[in-house]
């Protein structure tokens, strides 16, 4: 068969988005074939999905699986295509690397070229972000003085006015006392009861109804609070603005998908990959599955086959209503066997769904999370030259959390379902090939 398939045309083995043999190939309903992880990307910058050959629409539902035939028969292609003769004139193959050398030359000033236009977009978007927040903080603290100097104002005016009612109380007593003071003998006999009789006069001629000026006061400290609740609002819109940014920075970083498949060597006893490596579910019961050095032995965990040493890397993992679950990456070179602490020291930056509800990133210490809407599919973004993991909530597009360190090993996404609470978290992880529209 190899010997047939060798006699093919190259172009019937060809992605017509990367001209190279296919990988993992993915065929769309219109019955177009392309490499998976070049389709992801390009729906991605397109953000709609469409054939790149025959411009067909579909739905935004669509999740595509390898085409196992056409990546088999791709394959062996690969491995039994002729070989081109080697050059047997030395200048032509001279000539051919100058070619070449030229060639990168021209790639590498353009890709400095769109680099600067994409710093410039960079700082033009932070200034543009950075003063709308110096406004709106600048516009608040006005405020905050306005009501500060208003609230003042009305008190000096309550004051004022108490002020005046008191004074008109104290005229009205002293008239009072003036009018009812009889004329009082002061006879040497009487003189002790004509005190007594000026008392009691000056008594029962007070006015019947009196103000209880006790309960009168000025708040001396009245703006407890004031400060922190406009600082508090001027945090609401950095965090909306944030938000907004991350939805932004999550539709660029999809170019970078790549196609990502369970490693099934890996997968603890108790999980049970799917035939495509794009699901993972836990059985609760013990698999027959052979020994193997790689295989997790005492934590549900699987890795996928594919370890990134370079470069940028996204995926999307499906977790649905799940109660329970962890994602992230691993170093290839993480303890697989008996009892370990899941954290960075030790090879692992991953984000979880504890069975109690709290969303947990995995550090040292561990971060608490809450997400203002339980996500149903997670973006896992891998920068392993800015050693940075960062994970997304993919409907929305709002940022959840990112891990910094520095790299040296290749790092494998790690995956684990979670256990099964009585069959209310039977539902498997799912591993995207298509993306949400943010």
């Amino acid at each position: 068969m190899a010997s047939t398939i060798s006699l093919l045309p190259e172009k019937h083995f060809l992605c017509p988005l990367c001209s190279d043999i296919f990988t993992s190939p993915a065929t769309v309903p219109c019955g177009h074939s392309f490499c998976l992880s070049c389709l992801s990307r390009y729906w991605a910058r397109r953000q709609s999905k469409c054939c790149p050959h025959c411009k067909r629409v579909f739905e935004d539902k669509l999740d595509l699986t390898v085409n196992r035939i056409l990546a088999d028969v791709s394959d062996n292609y690969r491995k039994s295509r002729p070989q081109k003769a080697p050059e047997d004139d030395g200048v032509v193959g001279v000539e051919q690397m100058i070619q070449e050398r030229l060639q990168k030359i021209e790639r590498l000033k353009s890709s400095l070229e769109l680099q600067k236009n994409s710093y410039l977009r960079e700082v033009r978007e932070s200034q543009k972000v950075f003063s709308a927040l110096v406004v709106a903080m600048e516009k608040s603290h006005r405020a905050v003085i306005t009501a500060i100097e208003e609230r003042q104002r009305a008190e000096e005016r309550r004051v004022d006015a108490l002020v005046r009612e008191l004074k008109q109380e104290i005229r009205g007593l002293r008239e009072e006392t003036d009018e009812s003071d009889p004329p009082i003998p002061f006879s040497g006999d009487e003189g002790g009861d004509a005190k007594e009789s000026e008392a009691k006069i000056g008594a029962t001629t007070l006015p019947s109804k009196m103000k209880d000026w006790s309960k009168v006061a000025i708040e001396t400290d009245p703006c407890i609070g004031v400060t922190r609740k406009a600082l508090s609002d001027i945090v609401e819109k950095v965090k909306s603005e944030v938000n907004r940014l991350s939805k932004c920075e999550l539709k660029r970083i999809q170019k970078y998908a790549v196609d990502v498949n369970l490693s099934a060597k890996t997968a603890h006893p108790f999980l049970s990959v799917s035939d495509d490596r794009k699901q993972v579910r836990h059985t609760n019961k013990l698999q027959e599955v052979p020994e193997h050095p790689t295989r997790f032995d005492r934590v549900a965990n699987v890795l996928a086959k594919e370890a990134f040493g370079g470069g940028r890397f996204y995926w999307e993992v499906g977790v649905g209503d799940k109660l329970e679950w962890s994602l992230g990456v691993v170093r290839g070179s993480v303890n697989r066997k008996g009892k370990f602490t899941v954290c960075p020291a030790n090879g692992f930056w991953t984000l979880s769904l504890k069975a109690g509800g709290q969303y947990v990133a995995n550090a040292a210490p561990p971060a608490a999370l809450a997400p203002q809407h339980r996500p149903r599919r997670v973006g896992v973004f891998l920068d392993y030259a800015e050693g940075r993991v960062s994970f997304y909530c993919a409907e929305s597009g709002v940022h959840l959390y990112t891990f910094a360190d520095t790299f040296t090993d290749k790092l494998h996404p790690f995956f684990s379902p979670g256990r099964v609470h009585g069959g209310r978290n039977a539902a498997p992880l799912v591993i995207s090939s298509s993306f949400c529209s943010i």
